[in-house]
């Protein structure tokens, strides 16, 4: 195969970095979620069969997502069709309660053996509308539009926490959100911005007051619900060990069971019996317990490292808004993502129920955000290209 047409693999002006790390992180997500479905199955071939045969098929559709997002540019359309995007994803997040909840939350629409999770497409379709209302060639700004941003967003927010029950995704839709809202450079919004600064400052200190010695005091004295009691588990699993801190306590024991260089593939003793959603929210401790840290924990955050960079830095050298709010909101959809994550199963903070983008099991989250990446890699071939007809004009 020549040069040219090896090159001929990624799109011209793209981020071939981008493109590396996601496939390998999906790939190797789908060999570790069928290992982790051994564990729900109890080695059932017949179930690791249809996972991986569902693996294919998600990957597939989520690749899909990557090409046709690359290649359409849909924040052009005009303002009316995305507001109507808007709308569908705010009807399906609401059907949601049509359907039998999950693990107490009612997150998903369910058709035979089909199911769909609206709130993994709100967090892309938060970031497509900031662009699209705070893009620099759109008619004068003013107060409306962020006031229009804010509504929009509290009330996806809103029905993913109170309807769906699903505190992850609301933080994550809320924390996308708050950020792209940062990003515009214009006076209009340059007091109220600082404000948002200024509270997201405090809210980052009241969050790491609440696990001190103090702040659990403060919790242990305000009842014992559930979302409490993750709290209090994360400041000190061990003292809960037998409550809500079990499944906590048993990811740090994978972790130190896997070391350096893990057991082996498909040989994770914990995820038999000890996590409840083994190929979710506890890949994490099945991948180092199989792979240890070399082999486990390395890779994915090399290959996060080939996603996070070339997305800071198009958000610096882009010139335009729109661009800017893409890239920080598709960094923030995964950063959030990795942090609550890798936080939660690690115990530095209470557990969301939130996914590891690429590697956990879920079409929907695979699709979204292998879309997302798809809107961010546009902007960077719209900008390259950009730079290059202006370069060899000069």
């Amino acid at each position: 195969m020549s040069k040219k047409a090896r090159l001929k693999l990624f799109p011209e002006y793209s981020s071939r970095f981008i493109y590396i790390g996601a496939l390998v992180l999906s790939i190797f997500g789908s060999a570790m979620i069928i290992s982790a479905e051994m564990g729900e199955s109890t080695a059932d071939l017949s179930v690791i069969s249809s996972t991986s045969i569902k693996q294919v098929i998600f990957l597939v559709l989520g690749i899909a997502c990557l090409i046709i997002f690359t290649k359409v540019r849909f924040i052009k359309l005009q303002s009316k069709f995305i507001w109507i995007g808007y709308f569908v994803v705010l009807f399906l997040l609401i059907s949601t309660r049509a359907f039998a909840p999950v693990g107490g939350a009612y997150g998903w629409i369910r058709v035979g053996p089909l199911s769909l999770q609206p709130s993994e497409f709100a967090k892309l379709y938060v970031i497509i509308l900031a662009a699209k209302l705070f893009e620099k060639d759109s008619p004068k700004l003013n107060m409306n539009r962020l006031e229009k941003f804010g509504l929009a967003v509290l009330a996806y927010v809103g029905i993913v926490f109170k309807l769906q029950n699903d505190l992850g995704s609301a933080v994550v839709i809320l924390g996308i959100s708050y950020v792209c809202a940062l990003i515009p450079p214009y006076k209009e919004y340059r007091k109220i911005q600082n404000w948002m600064i200024i509270f997201l400052c405090f809210g980052i200190l009241g969050a790491v007051a609440l696990l001190s010695p103090l702040g659990t005091s403060l919790l242990e004295r305000m009842g014992d619900s559930y979302k409490i009691k993750r709290f209090l588990a994360s400041a000190d699993p061990f003292a809960y060990q037998y409550d809500s801190g079990y499944h906590l306590v048993m990811s740090l024991v994978s972790f130190a069971t896997g070391g350096l260089f893990g057991l082996g593939y498909g040989k994770s003793i914990h995820k038999f019996m000890n996590f409840p959603n083994p190929s979710t929210d506890f890949i994490l401790p099945v991948i180092i317990e199989e792979n240890g840290i070399v082999f486990g924990l390395v890779p994915i955050l090399v290959c996060y490292g080939f996603i996070f960079f070339p997305l800071i830095y198009h958000s610096i050298k882009c010139e335009y808004c729109r661009g800017k709010i893409i890239m920080v909101g598709t960094l923030m959809y995964f950063a959030l993502h990795f942090i609550l994550n890798v936080g939660g199963v690690s115990g530095f903070i209470p557990l969301t129920g939130v996914p590891l983008l690429l590697i956990s099991s879920g079409g929907s989250s695979l699709m979204a955000c292998l879309a997302t990446l798809g809107l961010a890699q546009s902007e960077i071939i719209n900008y390259q290209k950009r730079k290059s007809n202006e370069n060899s004009i000069g």
